[in-house]
């Protein structure tokens, strides 16, 4: 049998045409369909919870701010702004102990007590969603920045050196995740760090008592790291 050019270009042009692909696999997909997909839009608005977690104080150099752990427990708001980003408000509130030092002793005998008193910490900042406003397999990572204020309003007189926790400028970083519990609700666990400043009196330069003075050189409002691991609850208040 003879096949003329014309009668093959007919046949593959009727071979590459849609009647002949009918009945043919569909070609694969790409990604997945909406509900199989890992991430899910969050229907965010005002967010408002309670907050309960460890206080870890970093030491100063003459050892008389707060130190150790202690339990603190707050409140937490949060706005959706738009896109990845959120403002959140939240205050911490905690007993804590410091040490208490007599300038005028000698520096063997200088410690002469504790003081309890309640601290308390109000920072406000602008928290990243790295997943944007939607979760990844219910889960949706945070880092935070922020400014705030720590005080301690039964510390204001000063101890027998004239030292005390004075209220003082906090600057606060760290990451957390969300995890969606459901559409209104969800648990929410933070690691943050707060820097500020302690106010060291000018008693601490003199050698009154003691040729050796409690701090002799170095900068009398030294900074001190702070950590702070939280746990908290939260629900959409309004949309």
């Amino acid at each position: 049998m003879t096949f003329r050019p014309r009668t093959i270009l007919f046949a593959l042009c009727f071979a590459t045409s849609p009647l002949a692909a009918q009945g043919s696999t569909p070609p694969a997909q790409v990604g997945a369909l909406p509900d199989q997909s890992p991430f899910r839009d969050l229907e965010d608005g005002q967010r408002f919870g309670l907050v309960a977690g460890i206080w870890s104080f970093g030491h100063d150099p003459v050892n008389v701010g707060p130190n150790g752990t202690s339990p603190a427990f707050g409140l937490r708001y949060d706005l959706y702004l738009g896109g990845p980003a959120y403002f959140s408000v939240q205050a911490l509130s905690g007993s804590v102990v410091r040490n208490v030092i007599d300038y005028l002793k000698h520096p063997a005998s200088r410690l002469v007590g504790t003081q309890s008193s309640v601290l308390t910490d109000v920072n406000a900042g602008l928290t990243i969603a790295l997943t944007g406003a939607r979760s990844w397999h219910h889960v949706q990572p945070l880092v935070n920045f922020g400014l705030g204020m720590m005080f301690d309003a039964g510390d204001s007189q000063g101890d027998v050196s004239g030292f005390a926790v004075k209220p003082a400028l906090s600057l606060n970083t760290g990451m957390g995740v969300r995890w969606i519990t459901s559409k209104n609700s969800e648990l929410r666990a933070d690691l943050a760090l707060a820097f500020w400043q302690l106010k060291y009196p000018q008693n601490y330069r003199s050698t009154d008592a003691d040729p050796q003075a409690v701090y002799p050189t170095g900068s009398l409002s030294p900074w001190t790291v702070n950590k702070t691991v939280t746990l908290g609850w939260t629900w959409r208040v309004f949309k």
